[in-house]
Protein backbone atom coordinates (compact mmCIF):
# COMPACT_ATOMS: atom_id res chain seq x y z
CA UNK A 1 0.00 0.00 0.00
CA UNK A 2 1.27 3.30 -0.85
CA UNK A 3 1.74 5.31 2.48
CA UNK A 4 1.36 8.55 0.85
CA UNK A 5 -1.75 11.18 1.23
CA UNK A 6 -2.79 13.81 -1.33
CA UNK A 7 -5.25 16.32 -0.82
CA UNK A 8 -6.77 17.55 -4.24
CA UNK A 9 -8.25 20.35 -5.83
CA UNK A 10 -12.30 19.85 -6.47
CA UNK A 11 -12.68 16.91 -9.33
CA UNK A 12 -16.04 15.80 -11.15
CA UNK A 13 -17.99 13.40 -12.11
CA UNK A 14 -16.31 9.89 -13.78
CA UNK A 15 -12.73 11.58 -12.55
CA UNK A 16 -13.93 11.40 -9.15
CA UNK A 17 -15.40 8.48 -9.13
CA UNK A 18 -12.36 7.07 -10.67
CA UNK A 19 -10.05 8.47 -7.78
CA UNK A 20 -12.19 6.92 -4.70
CA UNK A 21 -11.72 3.99 -6.39
CA UNK A 22 -7.99 4.16 -6.54
CA UNK A 23 -7.42 6.05 -2.88
CA UNK A 24 -7.54 3.66 0.11
CA UNK A 25 -8.91 6.07 2.11
CA UNK A 26 -11.35 8.99 2.13
CA UNK A 27 -11.42 11.84 5.20
CA UNK A 28 -13.84 14.70 5.59
CA UNK A 29 -13.06 16.02 9.08
CA UNK A 30 -16.14 18.67 9.23
CA UNK A 31 -17.51 20.95 12.15
CA UNK A 32 -21.63 19.96 10.13
CA UNK A 33 -22.79 18.62 6.98
CA UNK A 34 -26.21 18.05 6.61
CA UNK A 35 -25.65 14.66 5.10
CA UNK A 36 -22.34 14.68 3.75
CA UNK A 37 -23.00 13.50 0.57
CA UNK A 38 -19.25 12.50 -0.54
CA UNK A 39 -19.35 10.25 2.22
CA UNK A 40 -22.02 8.40 0.49
CA UNK A 41 -20.17 8.74 -3.01
CA UNK A 42 -16.53 7.53 -1.75
CA UNK A 43 -18.57 4.26 0.19
CA UNK A 44 -20.03 3.44 -2.71
CA UNK A 45 -16.86 3.57 -4.20
CA UNK A 46 -15.62 1.12 -2.20
CA UNK A 47 -13.37 3.69 -0.40
CA UNK A 48 -13.64 3.25 3.44
CA UNK A 49 -14.09 7.21 5.35
CA UNK A 50 -13.14 9.09 8.14
CA UNK A 51 -15.74 11.34 8.88
CA UNK A 52 -16.49 13.59 12.20
CA UNK A 53 -19.28 13.67 14.26
CA UNK A 54 -20.57 16.76 12.50
CA UNK A 55 -21.80 14.30 10.05
CA UNK A 56 -24.55 12.25 10.17
CA UNK A 57 -22.31 8.83 9.90
CA UNK A 58 -22.66 6.78 12.81
CA UNK A 59 -22.91 4.16 10.59
CA UNK A 60 -19.72 3.84 9.40
CA UNK A 61 -18.45 2.46 12.88
CA UNK A 62 -21.60 0.44 12.88
CA UNK A 63 -20.91 -1.31 9.83
CA UNK A 64 -16.98 -1.21 10.33
CA UNK A 65 -16.65 1.04 6.95
CA UNK A 66 -14.61 3.55 8.21
CA UNK A 67 -14.47 5.90 11.66
CA UNK A 68 -16.88 8.13 13.23
CA UNK A 69 -14.96 10.97 15.30
CA UNK A 70 -15.45 13.31 17.48
CA UNK A 71 -14.29 17.17 15.99
CA UNK A 72 -10.65 18.11 16.52
CA UNK A 73 -7.14 17.61 15.22
CA UNK A 74 -6.42 14.57 17.99
CA UNK A 75 -9.40 12.43 17.68
CA UNK A 76 -8.24 13.04 13.68
CA UNK A 77 -4.55 12.03 14.22
CA UNK A 78 -5.61 8.86 16.18
CA UNK A 79 -7.99 7.74 13.14
CA UNK A 80 -5.17 8.93 10.81
CA UNK A 81 -3.14 6.42 12.61
CA UNK A 82 -4.70 4.00 13.07
CA UNK A 83 -5.97 3.72 9.55
CA UNK A 84 -2.28 4.02 8.09
CA UNK A 85 -2.01 1.10 9.92
CA UNK A 86 -4.63 -0.90 9.19
CA UNK A 87 -3.86 -4.14 6.33
CA UNK A 88 -4.75 -3.76 3.03
CA UNK A 89 -6.96 -6.57 2.52
CA UNK A 90 -9.05 -4.98 6.24
CA UNK A 91 -9.25 -1.76 4.06
CA UNK A 92 -10.61 -3.49 1.26
CA UNK A 93 -13.14 -5.36 3.30
CA UNK A 94 -14.03 -1.99 4.66
CA UNK A 95 -14.27 -0.53 1.19
CA UNK A 96 -16.97 -3.84 0.69
CA UNK A 97 -18.73 -3.31 3.76
CA UNK A 98 -19.10 0.42 3.12
CA UNK A 99 -20.35 -0.37 -0.59
CA UNK A 100 -22.91 -2.29 1.22
CA UNK A 101 -24.05 -0.18 3.34
CA UNK A 102 -25.03 2.29 0.44
CA UNK A 103 -26.70 -0.09 -1.19
CA UNK A 104 -28.86 -1.61 1.72
CA UNK A 105 -29.87 2.31 2.98
CA UNK A 106 -29.31 4.75 0.54
CA UNK A 107 -29.89 3.08 -2.95
CA UNK A 108 -32.77 4.27 -5.23
CA UNK A 109 -34.49 0.67 -4.08
CA UNK A 110 -33.85 0.80 -0.44
CA UNK A 111 -35.21 4.53 -0.28
CA UNK A 112 -38.06 3.65 -2.52
CA UNK A 113 -39.12 0.52 -0.10
CA UNK A 114 -39.18 2.64 3.10
CA UNK A 115 -41.30 5.34 1.08
CA UNK A 116 -43.52 3.02 0.40
CA UNK A 117 -44.19 1.79 3.97
CA UNK A 118 -43.90 5.40 5.78
CA UNK A 119 -46.71 6.13 3.07
CA UNK A 120 -48.80 2.51 4.30
CA UNK A 121 -48.04 3.83 7.75
CA UNK A 122 -49.56 7.39 7.23
CA UNK A 123 -52.68 6.09 5.60
CA UNK A 124 -53.33 3.30 8.03
CA UNK A 125 -51.87 4.44 11.48
CA UNK A 126 -50.86 0.58 12.13
CA UNK A 127 -47.46 -0.73 11.62
CA UNK A 128 -44.64 2.12 12.16
CA UNK A 129 -41.50 1.50 10.11
CA UNK A 130 -38.55 0.84 12.38
CA UNK A 131 -36.82 3.77 10.87
CA UNK A 132 -39.49 6.42 12.37
CA UNK A 133 -38.14 7.84 15.14
CA UNK A 134 -40.59 9.77 17.56
CA UNK A 135 -40.32 11.56 20.84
Amino acid sequence: MNKQIVIRDPVFGAEKINLFREANLFVLPTFSENFGVVVAEALASFTPVITTKGAPWKDLERTNCGWWIDIGVSPLKVALEEAIHISDEELINMGKNGRLLIEEKYSMESVAKKMILLYNWIITNKQKPDFIETS
